[in-house]
């Protein structure tokens, strides 16, 4: 195997810190900078957003160049700008795409993130950095793939460059009209089903998969998921019969210096797998300071996009003649969520927490340093997705000694174990049904270790979970195999 140092570049719309929406920018945040411990010259480029502009770096500071863009008969300019303070990251700055308020979620998406695909290949024309791989992340860099393949390969100085393409999420596709292939500079003959159209539409998703040389997923388990009817949202065919042999499964880890109850600022009490006993100190301190009745009852803690795919049309399903959240809180347990979704789940929430006052907190947005007093507060960490690709906050929830109560899929299945008393191994509790029944009596057999069956037990899951290795070092392992393969 070769083993000369290489060069990758991640292509990412969101990177922690700079811009998020989900656990794409943590990944893309993580990756890199352990693959650069490894030799690896790793580097990420994403668009230079609004929300960024003086709050990193001194933005005239970091200037490098501009160039054109040519999207069909329109020119854009890019403002290129380059920050090394947290890991080498390239910005692309143009405010008629990227000056506003969200990331994503408006109708020219379409020419947005064509103009970023074909800036970030213009870009490498005009920096001393030529990767072996370049590597794409979601819908929103799927073109590159294509273009790259197709166009800009014919010159030589692109021609030995090789794409991953790494799902995220396969629910989001990036369908669009024809008018993508305009700004793409595209023929019509790219729009058949062997190429990317999917049902009428332009999808930047396929463009990715076809043109990718390999394809990775954020777990095993999804990989083999999506070439099913069930999980394959309408590209199983495609997935599991023609592109079957390129897809390779690797688990997501999850910064241990971020992630690390001994060590974070945010939390009330720190503590470690050796004084596991002051983690309760959290829960109380966290009673206090949000109206809920101080005691040592089992917390419930949920931090999430509040949406379909993540199981909570289960909490208003049937069980016993109620609802599963009214089932859930006959026991004596409390309930807090954070997060933001959809309207009708947030207002199920507020529901719930006016019902419950005292032993239900509802936060419908967003917070990190609340969400990790929540990791660190709560003895059960509930994920009752109809699908996750990987999942975050299960890893970080074994991290801070909380026991997590998954649906057994994707990565959560790779990831938690469910307990068994005899052998004293396991880290969790799983429930393979997509039902409302499954995921209470689940929560009930917790609440049975947590107070009466037996507490050692449920003691013993939380050290185990802690002492679980979810870092990055085997996924950084795993990619630099991947890569050395491609460029061999």
């Amino acid at each position: 195997m070769n083993n000369r140092p290489l060069k990758c570049l991640f292509v990412s719309t969101e990177v922690v810190p700079y811009a998020k929406t989900g656990g794409l920018a943590d990944v893309i945040g993580a990756l890199p900078k352990k693959l650069r411990e490894r030799g690896i010259d790793a580097r990420v480029v994403m668009p230079y957003y609004q929300r960024i502009k003086g709050k990193f770096f001194e933005h005239d500071e970091h200037f490098v160049t501009s160039y054109d863009v040519y999207l069909g008969w329109r020119v854009q300019g890019v403002g290129l700008y380059f920050d090394d303070s947290i890991v080498p990251t390239y910005f692309l700055k143009n405010d008629t795409y990227f000056s506003r308020d969200e990331l994503y979620g408006y109708q020219d998406d379409y020419e947005r993130f064509a103009f970023f695909c074909k800036g970030v290949l213009e870009m490498l024309r005009h920096i001393d950095f030529m990767p072996d791989i370049i590597q794409c992340n979601d819908w929103q860099t799927g073109p590159l793939c294509l273009l790259l393949k197709d166009m800009y390969s014919r010159d030589m100085f692109f021609s030995k460059i090789k794409t991953i393409y790494t799902i995220h999420n396969l629910k989001y596709q990036g369908l669009f009209g024809r008018e993508a292939l305009d700004v793409l500079e595209l023929s019509n003959e790219y729009m058949s089903p062997e190429r990317i159209e999917y049902h009428g539409a332009v999808s930047y998703m396929k463009a990715g998969l076809i043109y990718s040389d390999k394809i990775t997923t954020v777990s095993p388990t999804y990989a083999e998921e999506i070439k099913t009817y069930e999980y394959g949202c309408g590209l199983d065919r495609l997935l599991g019969e023609k592109l079957y042999y390129k897809i390779e499964g690797i688990l997501n880890g999850i910064d241990y210096n971020i992630y690390n109850p001994q060590t974070d600022p945010h939390i009330y009490t720190n503590y470690n797998i050796d004084t596991l006993e002051m983690k309760k100190e959290n829960k109380f301190a966290f009673q206090r300071a949000y109206g809920l009745e101080e005691k040592d009852c089992m917390m419930i803690g949920v931090v999430s996009r509040i949406t379909d795919q993540k199981g909570f049309d289960l909490m208003k399903q049937q069980v016993y003649e109620a609802w599963v959240m009214d089932k859930i809180m006959e026991l004596d347990v409390q309930f807090v969520i954070l997060g933001t979704g959809e309207k009708e789940y947030e207002d199920m929430f507020r529901y719930f927490a006016n019902k419950y006052k005292k032993r239900v907190c509802a936060f419908l947005t967003f917070n990190e340093p609340l969400a990790q007093k929540i990791y660190a507060s709560s003895d059960i960490f509930l994920m009752p997705s109809l699908f996750e690709p990987c999942g975050l906050g299960q890893l970080i929830a074994m991290r801070y000694g909380t026991v997590p109560i998954v649906r057994k899929t994707g990565g959560l299945k790779d990831t938690v174990i469910h307990y068994n008393q005899e052998s004293k191994e396991g880290t969790g509790f799983e429930f393979e049904d997509c039902s409302g029944y499954w995921m209470y009596k689940k929560i009930e057999e917790a609440y049975n270790y947590y107070n009466t069956e037996g507490q050692e037990a449920f003691r013993q899951m939380q050290y185990n979970g802690m002492k679980k290795g979810f870092s990055w070092d085997d996924a950084a392992r795993k990619y630099e195999k991947v890569y050395r393969a491609l460029v061999r």
